[in-house]
């Protein structure tokens, strides 16, 4: 026995096929419970992806909206009415909805969300967009998502060759101009198209005094609590006035409410941390089994159950992170993989590391403390039998 090498190592590394065994249990494990995880956090991203991208302080809804992809509408003059008090700095209408998008090369027709606003008035914070704007003015023109399903057809190789795309949209002939970057995918939209109020009107037949939202702006050192609190004063009850991060926060509790996705991934979090668990006792009984005379004669010369306990406990730490490693790596590889197929925002962040990594540590830990019971048989009467 080497005099610098722990002893809780030497005897996890014994048996290289037993070793591999455990590895690959835990980092099972760990794979399962970080894309679970991703998932969750992944779906709950995605759902406030046109949130994020949004120029606004505070946000105007009807009171009845809780989600952006189900906004009801209120009138536009409610937006005037107060466009002009102190500490507002720009206030501007937001149309939404989803429509029919036309493959222009096999005629079939897709869902696709449709954004429109006042050109001279940008509301998104993409570049892209807010440098076309001049291009939605023309009728009938729109931006497209270069993020889109390829399902809608090859729209940015047509625009990349020649400049536009004719097809229909709503059984409307328009024409695609220009392209941006947003992306969604899951929980918001296959694809997107941003154009012009007038634009969203003719296309949608949609009047222009309803409107989806009001997107506000505040002057610099602007209390958003206290200009709710001022302007809640003022306005009908039909509508809302709210900040952009709540507005965010309420999207994510009512997908949280209305769907069963928080459950069913944290439940699949807990089965991973159950499994690598059960993988990680089995391998620590079977060793403690085989070794049992080993720890007998530890307890014969004078070593205390406590140092038997702590060898124990080092090597199912030591199994949480030779596990976990070759875990994280290959997830990194599966959220790209994961995020380019389905556009979910699969990224790792560090809390969700850390919290996985803890939970190894906790769930080999565990599983450490059950396998103990076999030191029990750990007779020093034994070896003189």
């Amino acid at each position: 026995m080497s005099a610098t090498t722990p002893v809780a190592w030497l005897q996890l590394t014994h048996r290289k096929s037993r070793l591999l065994v455990t590895i690959t249990g835990v980092t099972f494990a760990v794979m399962l419970m970080f894309i679970q995880l991703g998932f969750r956090d992944g779906l709950f991203e995605d759902a406030v992806v046109f949130h994020k991208q949004l120029q606004a302080d505070l946000v105007l809804l009807h009171q009845d909206t809780t989600r952006f992809f189900d906004m009801k509408v209120f009138p536009r003059r409610y937006l005037q009415n107060i466009s002009a008090v102190d500490g507002i700095a720009s206030i501007n209408p937001f149309y939404f909805s989803v429509t029919n998008f036309k493959n222009p090369e096999t005629f079939v027709s897709r869902p696709i969300a449709i954004a429109g606003f006042t050109p001279d008035k940008p509301v998104f914070n993409i570049a892209e967009v807010n440098q076309q704007t001049e291009i939605i003015k023309a009728a009938n023109t729109v931006l497209f998502d270069r993020l889109s399903r390829p399902e809608f057809g090859p729209i940015v190789a047509g625009l990349e060759k020649h400049g536009e795309v004719t097809t229909e949209i709503s059984n409307r002939q328009t024409k695609v101009k220009g392209l941006f970057s947003l992306g969604g995918g899951v929980m918001t939209a296959d694809g997107v198209i941003i154009t012009s109020d007038l634009n969203f009107s003719e296309i949608l037949n949609h009047p222009l005094e309803k409107v989806q939202m009001g997107v506000i702006q505040l002057q610099p050192g602007v209390d958003p609590e206290k200009m709710i609190a001022q302007l809640t004063k003022t306005l009908p009850q039909e509508v809302k006035l709210i900040t952009l991060a709540n507005f965010i926060k309420l999207e994510k509790d009512a997908l949280a409410e209305s769907t069963p996705i928080g459950f069913i991934f944290n439940m699949g979090t807990v089965i991973g941390c159950v499994f690598g668990g059960i993988i990680v006792y089995q391998i620590l009984y079977t060793q403690i089994s085989d070794s049992i005379f080993i720890y007998a004669t530890f307890k014969a010369i004078g070593y205390a159950n406590s140092y038997l306990i702590k060898l124990v406990l080092q090597q199912a730490v030591l199994m949480s992170l030779i596990g976990y490693i070759p875990g994280f790596a290959l997830c990194m590889y599966l959220y790209n993989f994961v995020q380019e197929a389905t556009r979910l925002p699969m990224i790792m962040t560090i809390t969700r590391g850390v919290m996985v990594m803890l939970l190894t540590i906790v769930m080999c830990s565990i599983a450490g403390m059950l396998a103990m019971n076999k030191l029990r048989s750990a007779d020093p009467a034994e070896l003189f039998g």
